[in-house]
């Protein structure tokens, strides 16, 4: 049993803490207070984070209510937070001229040769610590 609250606690973190790094990185001069984006896109920008925090507290609701099927809060917790982390690294593909650093194109990071981008090394971690969370949280049914 102490593994799923351990897996639970895990969860909560990363759906209220992924909600609020979104908005503190999001909300800055280099992405929804950039005076070059469009208003439009600002507007969808700031849709997204308030969809994220209305979401992720949801599937935090659902981690601790009480229910006979637990493992369904469980199992939509991760799917929220999967859903919004695992499109980092496949939008570029599908949306032409989009791109996964918000800085000038010359000053994208490298590390040993290779393009680097902070905000897809933040979604493996997301990705990894959710997956971990569910697999602690998911003890119950093993």
């Amino acid at each position: 049993m102490k593994r799923v609250i351990v897996g639970k606690v895990l969860l909560t973190v990363i759906l209220a803490g992924g909600s609020m790094l979104s908005f503190l990185l999001d909300w800055s001069p280099n992405h929804l207070l950039n005076p070059e984006w469009h208003g439009h896109a600002r507007f969808h920008g700031a849709l997204l984070l308030f969809l994220l925090a209305g979401v992720s507290a949801t599937g935090i609701w659902l981690v601790w209510r009480r229910s006979l099927e637990p493992q369904v809060g469980i199992k939509v917790a991760a799917l929220i937070s999967l859903s919004f982390w695992t499109p980092l690294f496949y939008i570029t593909s599908i949306l032409p001229g989009s791109t996964a650093w918000a800085g000038p194109v010359e000053s994208i990071p490298h590390i040993a040769g290779q393009v680097l981008y902070p905000n897809l090394v933040v979604a493996a971690g997301f990705i990894a610590l959710t997956v971990l969370g569910y697999w602690f949280a998911s003890a119950a049914e093993r």
